[in-house]
């Protein structure tokens, strides 16, 4: 889904000084008093700063107009490490449609403010906010913290993600194939995919920019397989032009995070 503003007024989240932007961030997020000082001063340095929009929801009521939307900052450090942090923006409070910011360094902590914002909508969180099965064991448990509150609860027909896609695991197949990437998801995601009986194609976010005086750009796109067991699995794959010959190439990762690090911290490096 496109995203939409939440007021009139859209924040500024791209253009600019890394560190402006990190100001920008911290001066609209209202618990920008809970991000560590060392942290602030760490993305302070960065040398780039990339924002892409990770999900959102919209719905026009009963009760009325809510919307949320999650940012994913990412800051490359002169180390050439990339930091992370969430904006989560939503106007699902009690105070009838006003406009909330709040920033997390950690992803369960994002998570779980999510669920909560959510709630909000009625009915269970959208595929987007789903759990990979390759997330980190502390964001795992949060979630099964959720899940004890009754919060998981199966997803209605309506928020249930459309396979439309058939022949998936040749489609599976095919995009390994063609990745060009070393890091590319290995024989153990190979075999899970040979039991895909559906897949849907969404693209997640393109971008355009100049490295070094030359146009560059890229596309991210999720391919997300439903398995015979009623799992589900994706592959992120990134196209751009970042080569010798302005050539486009496939890269395919296993996770968003290290699809999109590998656009900030790579493709648009100078």
């Amino acid at each position: 889904m496109d995203a939409e503003p939440t007021d009139g007024t859209e924040p500024v989240r791209s253009g600019g000084r890394p560190a402006e932007q990190l100001d920008r961030l911290l001066g609209r997020a209202e618990n920008a008093d809970q991000v560590e000082p060392v942290l602030a001063a760490e993305v302070r340095s960065a040398l780039m700063h990339y924002c892409g929009l990770q999900s959102c929801r919209h719905t026009k009521g009963p009760p009325r107009r809510l919307n949320r939307r999650t940012f994913r900052h990412s800051f490359l450090l002169p180390d050439g490490e990339v930091r992370v942090l969430w904006e989560l923006e939503h106007n699902a409070g009690p105070d009838d449609g006003a406009v909330h910011c709040a920033v997390f360094a950690e992803r369960e902590e994002l998570t779980l403010a999510e669920w909560e914002v959510d709630a909000a909508f009625g009915g269970a969180p959208g595929p987007q906010d789903l759990v990979p099965d390759t997330l980190a064991a502390p964001y795992g448990e949060a979630l099964s913290a959720a899940a004890a509150t009754g919060l998981l609860a199966d997803t209605p027909d309506a928020f249930r993600r459309a396979y439309t896609e058939g022949d998936s695991a040749e489609h599976a197949r095919r995009l390994l194939r063609r990745a060009t990437n070393a890091n590319a998801p290995g024989q153990d995601v190979r075999s899970r995919l040979r039991a895909s009986i559906a897949h849907d194609i969404s693209i997640v976010t393109r971008r355009s920019t100049l490295v070094a005086g030359r146009h560059v750009s890229w596309s991210l796109y999720e391919h997300a397989f439903l398995l015979l067991d009623g799992s589900e699995l994706s592959l992120w794959e990134i196209d751009h032009t970042r080569t010798p010959s302005g050539d486009p190439v496939c890269e395919v990762y296993a996770s968003q995070d290290a699809a999109l690090d590998t656009a900030v911290r790579r493709i648009e490096a100078t």
